[in-house]
């Protein structure tokens, strides 16, 4: 990528359920977002209670030429004005990232275009950028539907893992509970929501510390520990109770990411925390929670949040991410080897 001239950076977003295209540009003069369109399954999701694989790859095949068509028309650009193709090869289910990896190749053998592969989990946390000047390296914790992580970032490429979940991350934890609870779905959303009219304190739901693995997180219990609890209590009960129930649930949750903050900040970085003035910085669909927000912005110095237009799966941070690590594209014809993976970051 040729940093002093004007790049346009086709963005390309499948990695789970929600599709996106993005136009980005790239100019000596800075960056900016030219259109970003994107399409989610949620009537699909409420309907099955949570993402089926083969119906989100289905669902991006039928979304993608509109989202194009639209991009471009509001761009007021070409395709032939394209100069770089990013896509998220990894990590998330791997049909539907191949549906964007293919559109990529497609639109990079016709154009001959080289393409810039972006790991999904940098591009949340790097999403940051398109609002906020953070400086390196920063604290990230990723928290969304498939991971909550914590990782030590040094630059948009150099990020090492601090800690991640044993088993459940926080948005399932919330996707699960949600269904539980039968709010319906987005539950996370909805939750929140619920929960904002409800007492936190009237119902207790445990905190997995794992004291003797620091930055490990588990949220499998809790979603055990509510479904029992329901079942100690009447139908009617439940809907009188449902914002303290899920305000408590919520809690749990966010006091659980708290905990673990602080610890990761102590344990593993070993800095003292009422002095710790490195940036962190909370990316993710889960970041847009507005508890998790106001604990985190109440308990640590220098706190940053990826704006919420950008938490979600989005394009923007593909292209955006794309478009800091030049030298990570692979020219064509190369770049039609791409492959998808389906991990990154191991639970264990």
């Amino acid at each position: 990528m040729k940093l002093n001239s004007r790049q346009i950076i086709l963005g390309i977003e499948t990695s789970c359920d929600d599709t996106s295209v993005c136009l980005f540009e790239k100019s000596p003069e800075g960056s900016k977002i030219l259109s970003l369109n994107s399409y989610n399954q949620d009537f699909l999701l409420e309907k099955w209670g949570g993402v089926v694989p083969e119906l989100a790859a289905r669902s991006h095949l039928k979304a993608i030429p509109p989202l194009l068509e639209v991009s471009f028309k509001e761009a007021s650009l070409r395709a032939d004005e394209v100069t770089h193709v990013a896509v998220t090869t990894h990590p998330g289910l791997v049909g539907s990232l191949l549906t964007g990896i293919n559109l990529a190749k497609t639109f990079a053998l016709i154009h001959h275009l080289p393409i810039i592969p972006v790991n999904h989990l940098f591009a949340h946390l790097e999403a940051i950028h398109l609002t906020e000047k953070i400086s390196y390296p920063y604290l990230g914790l990723l928290v969304s539907g498939g991971h909550s992580a914590f990782f030590w970032v040094k630059s948009p490429t150099d990020m090492e893992v601090l800690g991640t979940t044993l088993d459940d991350a926080a948005g399932e934890a919330f996707d699960k509970g949600g269904k539980i609870l039968g709010v319906g779905y987005p539950a996370g959303r909805i939750i929140d929501e619920l929960a904002s009219q409800g007492d936190a304190k009237k119902f207790q739901f445990p905190i997995s510390y794992l004291r003797d693995r620091p930055g490990k997180m588990s949220f499998s219990g809790l979603k055990t520990a509510l479904r029992v609890k329901l079942e100690k209590m009447a139908p009617e009960e439940i809907k009188i109770e449902l914002p303290h129930l899920c305000a408590s649930y919520q809690e749990a949750i966010v006091q659980s990411l708290r905990i673990k903050t602080e610890e990761v900040i102590e344990k593993i970085l070993q800095q003292n925390l009422k002095t710790f003035q490195t940036p962190i910085v909370l990316g993710g669909g889960v970041a847009c929670n507005s508890r998790l927000r106001a604990v985190m912005q109440k308990h640590f110095k220098n706190v940053s949040f990826v704006k919420p237009t950008y938490c979600t799966d989005n394009a923007a941070m593909i292209a955006n991410w794309a478009s800091l690590v030049p030298e990570r594209e692979i020219a064509f014809p190369d770049c039609l080897e791409l492959e998808a993976q389906a991990r990154y970051v191991e639970k264990k």
